[in-house]
Order: structure tokens, then C-alpha cells, then sequence
């Protein structure tokens, strides 16, 4: 299989972390929101990787991996949070996987802030 389509859809993967609250049911929420996102852009979900173990990026590498060598271009994530849970570092690191994969990372449930500019940016153009 590769990266391209299944049944002429782009395929995607997931990545989600377990943070405090995520239990069994609540992985399952937060999946079901991804298909959901991924079906309505147009994408077939192939995997979800799951970082079990707080402070470890082992699944994010690994679906990293995959996602270059499948030419997977497009990664649904449940919230920013998922990828750090502070919103500076959660957005460099939403920047470096797009670059990383060469596409886009797909937010399930973006809040307001996530809606919002980049919160590295400051009024005179610098960054903090």
C-alpha cells in the first residue's frame, strides 16, 4: 500500500497522546472525532498512533516514520495538546511535523486559541 489513495481517497494518519483524563472511552471519543474529520476532508484514517506514556515522543517519531515513508501528507491530531501542552511549543512542533511530512496537520476540535494567530508572534513582528 502507499501513502497515495484507498478507494481514491488521500490517506491520513492520527496521533494522539494520552494526557491526563484520557482513559479507554474517552480514546475512543477522541478517535471517533478524527475518522470524522478525516472522512468530511476527504481522507481515509489508516492508523492512529498513540503516545501512552507522558513526555515520550516514540509514537510521533514512529508515525512520523510512516507518514515519509507512505508519502502520507496530511496528520489529525484530537486537539494541539495532543502535540504539547504548551501552546507555544504545541504549535512549533504542529510546524515541524507539516514540514516534517510535507503537508498538513489537522486539528479534530480546535479551540478559540487554536483558531487564532500563531502565539509566538508579538506586535513588532519578533517573536518571544
Amino acid at each position: 500500500m502507499t501513502g497515495d489513495t484507498i478507494n481514491h481517497r488521500p490517506l491520513c494518519a492520527g496521533y494522539l497522546r494520552r494526557l491526563d483524563g484520557v482513559d479507554d472511552q474517552v480514546e475512543q471519543r477522541l478517535i471517533a472525532d478524527m475518522c470524522a474529520l478525516s472522512a468530511r476532508e476527504g481522507f481515509t484514517l489508516t492508523l492512529v498512533f498513540i503516545e501512552k506514556q507522558p513526555g515520550y515522543t516514540a509514537a510521533l517519531d514512529a508515525m512520523t516514520h510512516y507518514c515519509q515513508r507512505h508519502d502520507i501528507r496530511n496528520v489529525v491530531v484530537p486537539s494541539s495538546q495532543h502535540l504539547n501542552t504548551l501552546p507555544s511549543l504545541a504549535y512549533l512542533a504542529e510546524n515541524l511535523l507539516q514540514q516534517d511530512i510535507g503537508g498538513r496537520v489537522w486539528i479534530a476540535a480546535p479551540t478559540k486559541e487554536e483558531e487564532m494567530s500563531c502565539p509566538l508572534a508579538t506586535e513588532d513582528g519578533g517573536t518571544t
